[in-house]
């Protein structure tokens, strides 16, 4: 099949548009996963909770969700760079390579791909659309092996190399589109819902799983400052281990150097650890966070449960970990907001104040304030959790 190169056709032809579409998930979804005992001593205990909202980035096409908005400024990038080729790298079954391979390959780049998997029997659609997408492709049973590949062939490679989980300066221009109407719609909802609320305060949560990094760090460099608070929820990865890591991950976004607050990323506990169901936000939580891509059965469950009452399909590897805790976390009131002064962008680090743009006057906790989840994506090949079984 020839591909037409993506300076000569019409980008509307593959890529889509991305509509934003935000979803409030109203308390009687709440109610249904908690006990009769949560509920009474919330109705004792807390006169109102926070309204939750999925900003519902999963209904994108393939479910690819937040990566169309980081392959779109990319392929700017490419476009702009008359660059035809892309070279990739990364586990076979990952969301990642799955997304990247498709969408390239879509808007007419020749993808070469280096991937691995530690498990050489698995099969998954992630897999058949790498397999689909790829023009060329090696597969190894090792890691290193694969980056050791991909190190010595991006050396002579006639084209963009991108690194694994394609970190680069284009997922940003990508993303502060996306950051710029997000703001937007939270800004209309405050002013519908809230028309009084105080822009020098936090009027509003952002939160969102921690992957590679990009999207949680692309966010807080663009609200950094604001009234909006931006939360990352580690997953997969230990929290001070990842945080070593954030000046690299800036410096290769493009992104200003910015401490990140170690109160704005969150762990996940295991479940049963601890009384408090809630998400962890001290500092010594490492022990008791959960196993990366581990899935029972009581969690599947869960999900296809989520699924029936509100018709969002979450995945297990990131939403479906942290939806969870998120919906105890609201019925138990331990949204946390911190006691301390909003950062003020300094001159030396230049951050055009916002509509959100909130002073330096510290976080008001009094009233509740609502909180936006990112649904990323990532679901296709996990459809077989919403199929109904036959009982007969």
């Amino acid at each position: 099949m020839n591909f037409v190169p993506y300076d000569r056709m019409d980008p509307s032809r593959f890529f889509p548009s991305l509509p934003i579409h935000i979803s409030e998930i109203p308390f009687t979804i709440l109610d249904s996963f908690v006990s009769k005992a949560e509920k009474t001593a919330r109705s004792l205990d807390t006169p109102s909770i926070p309204t939750l909202h999925f900003i519902r980035d999963d209904l994108l096409p393939f479910g690819f969700g937040t990566k169309w908005r980081k392959t779109q400024g990319i392929l700017q990038y490419l476009q702009k760079n008359r660059i035809q080729k892309v070279l990739l790298w990364g586990a076979i079954h990952g969301n990642y390579l799955a997304s990247f391979t498709t969408i390239l390959r879509k808007n007419g780049f020749t993808v070469d791909t280096i991937a691995y998997t530690r498990d050489p029997h698995l099969r998954s659609y992630n897999e058949r659309l790498v397999r689909g997408h790829s023009h060329t492709l090696v597969c190894y049973a090792n890691r290193k092996v694969t980056f050791d590949d991909w190190l010595a062939k991006e050396k002579e490679y006639q084209g963009l190399s991108l690194p694994e989980f394609g970190i680069h300066s284009g997922q940003n221009l990508g993303l502060r589109s996306f950051w710029q109407e997000i703001e937007k719609k939270i800004i209309q909802f405050l002013d519908t819902s809230q028309p009084k609320f105080q822009r020098h305060k936090i009027n509003a949560i952002l939160r969102m799983e921690i992957g590679s990094g990009a999207t949680f760090l692309s966010a807080f460099d663009f609200f950094y400052g604001t009234s909006l608070l931006v939360q990352g929820v580690m997953v997969g990865e230990n929290k001070e281990t990842w945080q070593k890591k954030t000046e690299d991950l800036q410096k290769q976004l493009g992104l200003k150097i910015i401490p990140i607050p170690t109160e704005q990323i969150l762990e996940i506990p295991k479940e049963g650890k601890n009384s408090e169901a809630h998400l962890q936000f001290d500092n010594n939580r490492n022990k008791t966070t959960v196993s990366f891509g581990k899935q029972s059965k009581s969690q599947k469950e869960w999900i296809r449960e989520f699924y029936r009452n509100t018709n969002i399909l979450l995945e297990p590897i990131y939403s479906g970990m942290t939806v969870k805790p998120l919906l105890r976390e609201l019925n138990e009131m331990q949204i946390t907001t911190m006691s301390k002064p909003l950062p003020t962008p300094s001159e030396s680090l230049p951050n055009p104040p916002s509509s959100l743009s909130s002073g330096t006057n510290p976080i008001s906790s009094i009233q509740p304030v609502p909180i936006f989840y990112l649904h990323q994506g990532g679901q296709i090949q996990h459809l077989d959790l919403i199929l109904e079984k036959d009982h007969q």
